[in-house]
């Protein structure tokens, strides 16, 4: 995957609202093609989208053509592999807090610190790495400095 498609990808998925956005497209994207493919009515086709996403399965409402049953594969594997864990990872990177984790005054300082330590020895230090290993990924366009 190339830095673009990353960003873009992490971008997607860094927020819960977004996540639930995607698993709401891909619910209605599902039920049009499981419709269309089974010759069954839209609200059919949702029905057993949320149904199947939910790993509920009724069994009232299943593909019975090749078409159908691909539809059904993608959209199963996609719910449970992607959506879920992205839902389950996001709350946690909330919920879980990391008492190790220097807060922004605390870099700061160790910067400062650090910049006037090396003044007084006369020694030149290194160029400050990047933010991330992907640039920034905020979308933002201000500077940090």
């Amino acid at each position: 995957m190339n830095g673009k498609a990353r960003i873009a990808l992490i971008r997607l998925t860094s927020s819960l609202p977004k996540i639930i956005a995607l698993y709401i497209a891909s619910l209605f994207l599902a039920a049009t093609l499981f419709s269309l493919l089974e010759g069954k009515d839209l609200s059919d086709g949702l029905w057993w989208a949320v149904v199947t996403a939910l790993t509920i399965g009724y069994g009232d409402i299943a593909p019975a053509s090749s078409g159908g049953r691909a539809v059904s594969i993608v959209f199963q594997h996609f719910w449970i592999f992607g959506i879920a864990p992205l839902v389950i990872a996001n709350i946690l990177t909330h919920v879980i807090h990391d008492t190790n984790q220097f807060s922004h005054a605390e870099q700061e300082w160790q910067a400062t610190s650090m910049r006037l330590i090396a003044q007084k020895l006369g020694v030149e230090l290194p160029p400050e790495p990047a933010d991330t290993e992907f640039g920034d990924i905020t979308g933002s366009t201000g500077s940090t400095g």
